[in-house]
């Protein structure tokens, strides 16, 4: 997850706080194409209309979301599965209690017609990171392959795109794992990546709204509203595709820069974002326990661990108690 300064918003180089009254949230990507349920909730004045004042928060880029919690600078914060599993193993009281994103939009991605053909090439070789966080992307990715992360070099080139595209043209890295808002604006510098991240592997929840336990019915009012105006959000995408792409390409002009790359962007946010349970944020139990043995098998976590003790699904009714009607208002006030 990788974050951008922002009024309102979250993404590429900053980790923000969001405040919606005394609820401090990390988003992610809130800038990006790819995360825009944040663009049009927020252009469509959905969070105001829902009482809810967003405030935005700078902090450390390195920060640890979970100790964001434990700490309480945070009071919901969005985790991939490796940092929601990682905690969960250790026996730390996380709550996850919606899946904004049922498959990931991570990559491990080479330069097309580069000298990269496929993951066995890369043994060996130097792969850029967006981020720290990014190194488990590139170890699963690797690992299917039957590649170590021991067996390629790896350095954090963060998620400019100017950066990553003078550390692949002067070839000190030769694959990339990032986001895939990140690969898409290496176009405006010429260069198109291809994803070698086999399907299979991105069947995994992403940015899963997480609070600490124990607060849970503590927080409840605010994360009621906070995940009904998310899932509008969501939805609007399919109600109205090409108002959603105009606000995203007014919102992040740098990802539109090539038109059919920014669409081929939308296309794909609106697959990643949509939920392929029937209530929008469900939580997967099957899929939960289903990624447990290789992320176990790689080190990545201590022991499996029973899903139910860290998956809370008492918000899902709340979030999705919305109409069709609702948002087409919105839609035809932008």
């Amino acid at each position: 997850m990788r974050f951008d300064s922002t009024t309102t918003g979250v993404l590429a180089s900053l980790t923000r706080t969001t405040r919606l009254h005394n609820l401090n949230i990390v988003l992610s990507n809130n800038l990006t194409t790819t995360r825009y349920p944040a663009i049009v909730a927020r252009e469509l004045g959905l969070f105001r209309k829902a009482g809810l004042k967003v405030e935005s928060i700078d902090s450390a880029d390195s920060a640890d979301f979970v100790d964001l919690l434990l700490s309480g600078a945070a009071d919901v914060v969005m985790l991939d599965a490796p940092q929601t599993l990682q905690a969960a193993s250790k026996q730390q009281p996380i709550a996850s209690v919606y899946e904004s994103m049922q498959s990931a939009p991570d990559v491990l991605a080479v330069v097309v017609n580069g000298p990269i053909g496929s993951l066995a090439d890369l043994k060996g070789q130097t792969i850029g990171l967006a981020s720290k966080r990014d190194l488990v992307t590139a170890q699963l990715v690797l690992s299917t392959a039957g590649i170590d992360i021991r067996d390629v070099r790896t350095v954090v080139v963060g998620d400019r795109g100017s950066d990553v595209a003078k550390a692949i043209e002067q070839k000190r890295i030769v694959a990339y794992a990032a986001s895939m808002n990140d690969t898409t604006v290496l176009t405006a510098f010429g260069i198109s990546m291809r994803d070698l991240t086999p399907l299979w592997l991105k069947n995994n929840p992403a940015n899963t709204f997480t609070v600490l336990s124990s607060r849970l019915d503590e927080l409840r009012p605010g994360l009621e509203k906070f995940l009904r105006v998310w899932s509008m959000a969501t939805r609007s995408a399919r109600l109205d595709a090409g108002k959603v792409s105009t606000l995203c390409r007014a919102a992040v002009p740098g990802e539109w820069t090539n038109p059919d790359a920014g669409q081929a962007l939308m296309d794909a946010a609106i697959r990643l974002n949509y939920p392929v349970t029937e209530a929008f944020g469900d939580l997967q139990r099957d899929v939960w326990a289903g990624l447990q043995p290789s992320y176990r098998k790689l080190g990545l976590i201590d022991a499996e661990i029973d899903p139910a003790s860290f998956l809370d699904s008492s918000l899902i009714a709340a979030a999705n108690d919305f109409t069709d009607a609702e948002i087409r208002a919105a839609l035809a006030r932008a």
